[in-house]
């Protein structure tokens, strides 16, 4: 042919041959250099993503997830065909044909960094995203994307396509700690990733790009505008139809309360992970992929942390505090907490299983758990405990001390309003609260029994005065509340337990929560107190518990100076 003959064609050729040797051997030579700084390809098929412990509640459901990166596997099989379709479509149209990369994509984006002198093109295939997750950095050099490219082939070599898509869904990042397509179902719709609908497919798959940005409980606009995008290009794809489509933009963004987002039991977590990580360590209780069943039941958690902040912000209004707790910011951290704060133990009886743990209104503004680890002064709480000593002893409910003012030294003890009531029955006394009648009670007991009292109900107290009578020593709120079991259980005092079993990743049994109980007294003595005490709910300081509740119960109050502390103790036959 006459054109092979021209000369200046022939250079040209010989030019573009050339050169598009050396182009090659630069490929070749840079995907030589770079490869040894990868991993091999048994390390690919052996790479295992790393799970997290797994906490259930009393009822057998996942409530929570401890992790670094929070993340809970599911097989591609269990996902529905349109959260594959949104994705595929949004992240890699192409993902079952090409190899691992897109070379003109890479081209393009080699071309444009070289040009531009930036980094600013990343490569788009899932395999290259997933290469780039699992084992590279995040930076937008040059060098990364070569790496990136060659692991890319190798992994595609090692992986079957369905098996790459399945490590990417279970590996991708979806803002905060969360990773993982299950987790984020439950983080933002409380629900597992096979129930999701094709709006919150969407919505998911939209958020990859910039997770925080399209988060749609911080940014609902945000999210709507990516998620409708995605469905755009599944209908342009005709993967949905227009009648699909109108449904799903007409969707509102809604994400829920996710089992992954703490509120009425985050006390009660960070309790169980303080215990968890002493015992196990760090990186068993976040990596090591242990099951952690509680005694955490979720619907009396979420009622008693709603009645107990009720409670307090109408103490907040009613009293005008100047801070209240509404006033605070939203998103406030580790904040000194200036308005009331609060808590709550319920403990079942007989096992001692704690059902609900409130520390505090808000562990975002204050992590410190105000009934496991704050020592307050219990008022008039502590009568009972030294009280069961005096009815083993021979006292009664009939038993009559003059509540008449005494001296002690300098010290006179003085009722609540100052008054004084003459010659009362114990069972009066206890009702309302006298705190003559009960100095008068320990002083005839002795320190020594009172003493012994305290330990018998397993309180970290050893009084060396007569004013730990009237409850001016500190205690901690959960042992004194499990110190009250005694009385509902005819004498045994039951120890708090928060865990019944935790299992390692191959199911085998690491540790079982058993019930421990400990006598503190007769069951005719429990009875006696019980008996007084129902009379203080009934009649005495603690008849406004009885507001809306009309079975068996019974309690005793306790305030402390300039009512600096108020509590109630309170217990049924079941509950404390």
């Amino acid at each position: 042919m006459k054109i092979f003959k021209n000369k200046k064609f022939r250079k040209a050729l010989a030019i573009f041959c050339l050169g598009s040797c050396v182009i090659v051997g630069i490929v070749v030579g840079l995907f030589w250099f770079y490869q040894d700084d990868l991993p091999p390809t048994a390390e690919l098929r052996n790479f295992t993503l790393r799970t997290g412990s797994e906490v259930y509640d009393c009822n057998g459901k996942m409530i929570y997830l401890f992790a670094f990166e929070k993340r809970k596997l599911t097989s591609l099989k269990e996902l529905p065909p349109h959260l594959i379709d949104a994705l595929l479509i949004t992240e890699d149209k192409r993902f079952y044909y090409h190899p691992g990369m897109d070379p003109l994509s890479l081209m393009r984006a080699v071309f444009v960094d070289i040009t531009t002198g930036g980094y600013s093109q990343g490569a788009s295939t899932i395999t290259q995203q997933m290469a780039r997750n699992m084992f590279l950095t995040l930076d937008k050099q040059l060098s990364r994307k070569i790496k990136e490219a060659i692991l890319a082939f190798r992994i595609e070599a090692t992986f079957s396509k369905d098996e790459i898509l399945e490590i990417y869904f279970n590996k991708i990042f979806w803002g905060g700690q969360v990773h993982g397509v299950e987790t984020a179902a439950l983080y933002y719709f409380n629900k597992h990733a096979r129930d999701l609908t094709l709006p919150e497919s969407a919505m998911l798959v939209g958020m990859i790009q910039r997770p925080n940005y399209y988060d749609p409980i911080r940014h609902p606009e945000n999210a709507k505008k990516r998620r409708d995008f995605v469905l755009s290009r599944m209908l342009k794809a005709k993967k949905i139809t227009k009648e699909e489509y109108q449904i799903a933009i007409d969707t509102p963004v809604q994400p829920q309360e996710g089992i992954m987002r703490r509120y009425a039991s985050d006390y009660f977590i960070e309790h169980i992970r303080t215990y968890l990580e002493r015992k196990y360590g760090t990186e068993r209780l976040f990596e090591g992929g242990l099951r952690i069943y509680t005694t955490l039941d979720p619907d009396m958690s979420s009622s008693a942390y709603s009645i107990l902040n009720g409670y307090l912000t109408d103490i907040e209004r009613g009293s005008g505090y100047r801070n209240k707790y509404s006033d605070i910011a939203p998103g406030t951290h580790d904040i000194e907490t200036k308005y009331i704060q609060g808590g709550l133990v319920l403990m079942e009886n007989k096992t001692g299983y704690v059902r609900a743990l409130i520390g505090g209104r808000n562990i975002e503004h204050s992590k410190f758990n105000r009934m496991t680890q704050a020592k307050r002064q219990p008022g008039s709480s502590i009568k009972p405990v030294y009280y069961t000593l005096a009815v083993e002893k021979g006292y009664t409910p009939a038993t009559i001390i003059n509540d008449a003012p005494v001296s002690f030294g300098n010290w006179r003890p003085r009722n609540a309003g100052g008054g004084s009531y003459g010659y009362k029955r114990m069972r009066v006394a206890i009702t309302h609260s006298y705190n003559i009648w009960a100095v008068k009670c320990a002083y005839d007991l002795g320190l020594d029994t009172v003493n012994e009292s305290f330990q018998r109900f397993g309180l970290n107290v050893r009084a060396d005065n007569l004013t730990a009578a009237l409850g001016s020593y500190e205690v901690t709120p959960i042992d004194l509340i499990s110190g009250y079991t005694a009385f509902p259980n005819q004498g045994y005092r039951s120890a708090p337990i928060f865990i019944t079993k935790v299992e390692d990743i191959k199911g085998r049994v690491l540790e079982r929560g058993m019930a421990q109980k400990y006598r503190v007294c007769s069951p005719q003595v429990a009875y006696l107190m019980t008996s007084m005490l129902q009379s203080v709910t009934e009649s005495g300081t603690g008849r406004g518990a009885r507001s809306g509740y009309n079975w068996p119960a019974a309690g005793k109050t306790g305030t402390t100076s300039q009512n600096h502390d108020s509590w109630f103790i309170g217990f049924n036959d079941r509950f404390t």
